[in-house]
C-alpha cells in the first residue's frame, strides 16, 4: 500500500463526512455496541465460574454449593466492573465515530477496512488468551477463577497498545491531519 493511497482514502473519509448529513448516535446506541462485545466477556466469565463449580464440587448440601457459585461470581464482579469502565472509556468515542460514518464509507475505505481487520484480530486474540488464562486459573484452584476479570483488564490494555503500534505505520502526517479533522467535524459543538 502506498502513502498516496492512504492519504486519498483519509481525504475521502473527510469529504464524505463534511458532505453528508449524518445522524448523531444516542448513548443507548453507542452503549448497545459496547455491551454487545461485553456480553461475550461476561459469558466467558460465567462459563469458567460454572466450570470451576463442577470441577471442584464437593458432596454435600446443595445450598452450600450454590453459595460457592455466588461467592465466586461476587469475587469476579469488582475486576469485571473496572474492566467494563475501562472498555467503555476507551471505545466510546471510536464507536460513536464509527456509527456516524455510515456503511458506505466503512465499506469503501481502505484505511477503515485495515482498522476493522486489526480490531477483529486483536479481539479474537484477547478471547483466546483469556480462555487459556481461565483454564490455567482453573488448574491452579477454584478461587483463582475470580482473577479472570483482572486478566481481561491487563490483556485489553496490552492489546490496545499493540493495536496502536500496528496502526502507527499507516498514520502519515496527512492521514493524521485528515482523521483529526474528521474527529473535529463529528465532535464540534455549536457556538
Amino acid at each position: 500500500m502506498k502513502r498516496s493511497d492512504l492519504e486519498k482514502d483519509a481525504a475521502f473519509i473527510l469529504t464524505s463526512i463534511s458532505d453528508r448529513d449524518y445522524e448523531i448516535p444516542s448513548n443507548k446506541n453507542i452503549l448497545k455496541v459496547i455491551f454487545g462485545w461485553l456480553k461475550y466477556i461476561y459469558g466467558v466469565q460465567v462459563f469458567f465460574v460454572i466450570l470451576a463449580y463442577f470441577i471442584y464440587r464437593e458432596p454435600g448440601d446443595l445450598n452450600y454449593q450454590m453459595q460457592k457459585i455466588a461467592s465466586l461470581s461476587l469475587l469476579s464482579v469488582p475486576s469485571l466492573f473496572v474492566f467494563t469502565l475501562v472498555l467503555i472509556g476507551a471505545t466510546y468515542s471510536h464507536v460513536c465515530i464509527s456509527l456516524m460514518l455510515g456503511d458506505e464509507v466503512k465499506n469503501e475505505s481502505i484505511l477503515l477496512m485495515i482498522i476493522k481487520k486489526k480490531i477483529s484480530f486483536y479481539s479474537r486474540l484477547l478471547f483466546i488468551v483469556n480462555s487459556l488464562i481461565g483454564f490455567i486459573l482453573l488448574w491452579v484452584g477454584e478461587p483463582f477463577i475470580a482473577g479472570l476479570g483482572f486478566s481481561w483488564f491487563v490483556t485489553f490494555l496490552m492489546s490496545a497498545l499493540c493495536l496502536q503500534g500496528s496502526l502507527s505505520r499507516y498514520m502519515t502526517p496527512a492521514v493524521v491531519s485528515s482523521l483529526s479533522k474528521v474527529k473535529e467535524l463529528l465532535s464540534a459543538t455549536p457556538k
